[in-house]
């Protein structure tokens, strides 16, 4: 069966296709240094894609032939499955994750196709290709580490007499549908912001996908705060259900890129050349690095796995000084020939804030407790933009005082909230509320909308 031969007969299949993923993460360069060699590119472009294809169809092939080996079949199905619970659990199951990481990489590829770049350059829809590549291959290695362990696709010894485990209900696929666009639309605005300083051609793209993403949020948010994210012993222990820490990841992730990266570049775009692009850079540092440092040793202190007091705030401090750390090293890039934003250091270190999110959770589960800080310093980017842009004059108008009044009253109250889960409520609701604040403030400017 095709389980026994992923498990033992093709042992080198999922180390080949997180290889794979992760030479794609580098297709920012690998792309053009194929560009004359097009059997190479095809085979580099295809194996990831084919290769997640084929575990969804292996996993086909097991669940309708009741391959008693495959532990779907063994622990959920059993031996007399009528053939609708059979179809069920390959929308429902290990399958429904497959499908979502074949989708985000065949996406991936044909993103040059969307209707937001009809029109473009051949140079944009190849910039465009090779970014959302980069993107969905580092979120695939992630994606791989996290919810593709090694026993969902071993052979099991002994199978039960029944099944012991029960299946998944088809809200389940809706919301790995759900954050697998979140993905998308996240990896569509990230490339979007990346060539905005070179050509306009991608800013209908990242307009797009910031409303698209901004509807798709709200259900995600909605839906998670149903789930154990919103009961204090879930960050005890995070990874308990990995689907969850996975979905957590990937809103907050959406999140930030929609409401704080996405109003940067715009506000970059019409910031131009001067003096103020350096106070924007080095206000948002110092706000990251303050907020962290009061939020995270906070947060720490009312888990209950960390100490208490001066040693839950030095763990805190610890990984910030990590992320700080690291957000002032990507600044250097640009001197390597990195520079296609608008204000490249400033694209670069958020740029960290967000790679920061998944990976440093893979590092310890102590990265978790920056989570709410990074909405909190997120939510006042676009504060800071609006200041520096628009002078004195937008300090008094309506749309910058009650954004401003917003963030101040919810980072208080998260400073003095006794348990994670108030925290992080309160820091979305801060990015949310100067999100909204900031969306008024374009709409008051339209010169500030790139075309």
């Amino acid at each position: 069966m095709m389980a026994f031969m992923l498990a033992s007969t093709v042992p080198w299949y999922l180390p080949v296709l997180f290889l794979s993923c992760f030479g794609w993460a580098f297709a920012f360069y690998i792309e053009g240094a194929f560009s004359h060699r097009p059997v190479l590119r095809r085979l580099y472009r295809w194996t990831p894609p084919v290769m997640a294809g084929g575990l969804v169809i292996a996993r086909a092939v097991d669940l309708f032939s009741l391959s008693s080996s495959n532990p779907e079949v063994a622990y959920v199905l059993g031996q007399n499955p009528s053939i609708m619970e059979q179809f069920t659990l390959l929308f429902t199951g290990q399958g429904a994750l497959e499908g979502g990481l074949f989708s985000l990489l065949v996406f991936a590829l044909y993103a040059p196709f969307l209707p937001s770049l009809r029109g473009c350059s051949f140079d944009t829809q190849n910039f465009v290709r090779s970014r959302m590549m980069t993107h969905a291959g580092a979120w695939s290695v992630l994606l791989l580490m996290f919810l593709f362990q090694q026993d969902m696709y071993a052979s099991v010894a002994t199978a039960p007499s029944s099944p012991t485990v029960e299946p998944a209900g088809w809200s389940s696929f809706l919301l790995v549908v759900l954050f697998t666009l979140l993905l998308m639309m996240s990896g569509e605005m990230l490339t979007a912001s990346a060539h905005m300083a070179s050509s306009g051609e991608t800013s209908l793209l990242l307009q797009r996908a910031v409303l698209k993403t901004i509807a798709a949020g709200f259900v995600a948010w909605v839906c998670l705060f149903q789930t154990d994210v919103y009961t204090p012993e879930w960050w005890d222990r995070p990874l308990h259900d990995e689907r969850l820490a996975v979905a957590f990841i990937i809103v907050t992730y959406g999140t930030w890129v929609t409401l704080a990266h996405a109003f940067c570049t715009v506000a970059e775009g019409v910031q131009g050349p001067s003096s103020s692009q350096a106070k924007s850079l080095a206000w948002c540092m110092a706000l990251t690095a303050g907020v962290s440092l009061l939020l995270s040793g906070g947060t720490a202190d009312v888990v209950h796995v960390y100490a208490e007091g001066a040693g839950a705030y030095i763990t805190g401090w610890k990984w910030v000084s990590v992320l700080m750390l690291f957000g002032a090293a990507t600044m250097l890039l640009p001197t390597v020939g990195f520079d296609a934003a608008h204000h490249p250091e400033a694209w670069w270190f958020r740029i960290t804030m967000l790679l920061f999110l998944p990976v440093g959770v893979l590092a310890s589960d102590a990265v978790w407790l920056l989570y709410p800080s990074l909405l909190l310093s997120g939510a006042a980017y676009p504060l800071v933009y609006m200041s520096l842009i628009s002078g004195p004059a937008v300090r008094s108008r309506p749309p910058f005082l009650a954004g401003l009044g917003c963030w101040f009253a919810c980072g208080l109250f998260a400073v003095w909230a006794s348990d994670p889960v108030h925290k992080l409520f309160l820091s979305l609701l801060a990015m949310v509320l100067v999100g909204v604040a900031g969306g008024f403030w374009l709409q008051r400017d339209r010169h500030l909308l790139l075309h």
